[in-house]
């Protein structure tokens, strides 16, 4: 994990500042410092004047912080918070208030939600990225709240440094794989580099032996050849090393994220001859995300649910949304990281390609159950701007009742509603499912991202 840099603000008014206050500001540098992957910035006491803070600002231009939190112990002056926020090119601020005490003889103890309402007002004309901690220290609520900031943070950070290989392009037909690279680069950040499929297939043709290798025993780590249903000839060879090709591809053009166009010309003899499902789920599995059917979005979509959820994500189609539950499923490419404990995966031939039976290879195995995450990230109606769906629910126990990765979901608004929001408001069909109920986390960052948000929950 990269490190994510955290400046750290405590900030006071002279007057009013006290013992309890410097325990919880202790505390909080206690909790941020348990943080995996996260660096904490900080001074060695509370900031109670202007030039103590512009001492301070020296240094973290140097150190240049991801992000600032700002820990209003009491009131405090508006200047501090959009300075710093603007000298380090408009950062995501992080504003942290506590509840007020008991005002003990009819005196104010802090105001710290005062102070934060003021600042919340400044970011928000200054059109800089904010969040909102309302907790005290060293409290589950503040642990929950303050972590869930700093991934939606982070967050941020992976999308403007995402680099996206595209390989081939979308598929056939599929507008719903269309992407605008200039409007996904200009909002969100994330660069598409092109790759053609015909380097691919020579990649894999040209790769050395300890390279076939080496891409075998990690195929072979996610699952086992089925014992009657495995591909045939040298189908298992081609997957092989098409996955070798992906991660080497992977590293020459240095991109971080995958989108591939898994068919036809991957499926056809006389250009490859296999069904790529499998390959894409190990990608997955190896961190080296990859979205089915060339689509860029729902590969943004897949990065922002691991980033979230900190598990891997699930690249589907919804294709049940009635009755108790809907399905998520698809094909045979989810990362086998996200198996339903005591189901062993298999390498399979496809149920659907050619009929079935006839092209491997696939990795089949239902879905683990937990709280789950179903989004969408696409464009609005007309192209101008992004929106996201969001739909919440809890992902039963479920069988291999079809082939391919199936999870079965009971969705907290009910299938009628799910149904309806996708129709009436024309949303691709392709989904990002995670882990979590990530919902408040997802509309944290549509709000910083100028995103509309659709939640249906």
């Amino acid at each position: 994990m990269q490190s994510f840099k955290i400046g750290y603000l405590p900030l006071s008014k002279v007057n009013w500042t006290n013992d309890t206050l410097e325990a919880a500001r202790e505390n909080a540098l206690k909790f941020l410092n348990t943080l995996p992957g996260v660096e904490v910035l900080a001074p060695e006491r509370m900031l109670t004047l202007e030039t103590e803070a512009v001492e301070l600002l020296d240094r973290f231009e140097k150190e240049r912080p991801d992000a600032l939190l700002v820990h209003f112990m009491t009131f405090s002056l508006g200047v501090v918070p959009p300075l710093f926020a603007q000298r380090l090119g408009n950062i995501p601020v992080i504003l942290w208030s506590m509840p007020e005490p008991d005002p003990a003889g009819g005196r104010l103890q802090n105001n710290s939600f005062c102070a934060a309402n003021m600042n919340a007002h400044h970011m928000y004309r200054l059109h800089i990225p904010y969040f909102h901690v309302h907790a005290n220290p060293a409290t589950p609520e503040a642990a929950g709240q303050l972590s869930r900031a700093i991934a939606v943070a982070r967050t941020m950070k992976a999308l403007r440094r995402m680099r996206i290989g595209l390989v081939g392009g979308r598929v056939p037909g599929f507008y719903t794989s269309c992407v605008s690279e200039m409007l996904l680069r200009r909002e969100l950040g994330p660069e598409v580099k092109l790759i053609t499929e015909h380097e691919v297939f020579t990649t894999a043709k040209n790769l050395a032996p300890e390279e076939v290798e080496a891409a075998k025993a990690e195929i072979l780590s996610d699952a086992p050849l089925h014992p009657t249903d495995g591909p045939k000839g040298d189908q298992f060879d081609k997957a092989v090393r098409l996955y070798g090709a992906m991660v080497k591809l992977k590293g020459k053009f240095l991109v971080d994220t995958l989108a591939m166009r898994c068919w036809p010309e991957v499926i056809l003899d006389g250009l490859y001859g296999i069904a790529v499902c499998s390959t894409m789920g190990h990608l997955t599995n190896h961190g080296h995300l990859c979205a089915c059917e060339g689509d860029v979005y729902g590969a943004v979509m897949m990065r922002i649910g691991q980033e979230l959820s900190g598990d891997k994500p699930f690249f589907c189609d919804l294709i049940v949304c009635e009755g108790d539950y809907g399905v998520a499923w698809h094909c045979g490419a989810a990362p086998c990281a996200l198996c339903k404990p005591g189901f062993e995966p298999s390498l399979r031939c496809s149920a659907t390609v050619e009929g079935g039976g006839v092209k491997g290879v696939t990795d089949e195995f239902p879905l683990k159950p937990g709280r789950v995450t179903l989004a969408r990230l696409g464009e609005t109606r007309d192209g101008d701007g992004f929106r996201m769906l969001v739909c919440t629910g809890d992902g039963l126990d479920t069988d291999l009742f079809v082939r391919g990765n199936p999870l079965k979901i009971k969705f907290d608004a009910g299938c009628e509603a799910v149904r309806k929001e996708v129709i009436e408001n024309g949303w691709e069909h392709h989904y990002a499912l995670m882990y979590g109920d990530q919902s408040q986390a997802l509309s944290d960052l549509c709000r910083n991202l100028g995103i509309e948000f659709h939640c249906v929950k």
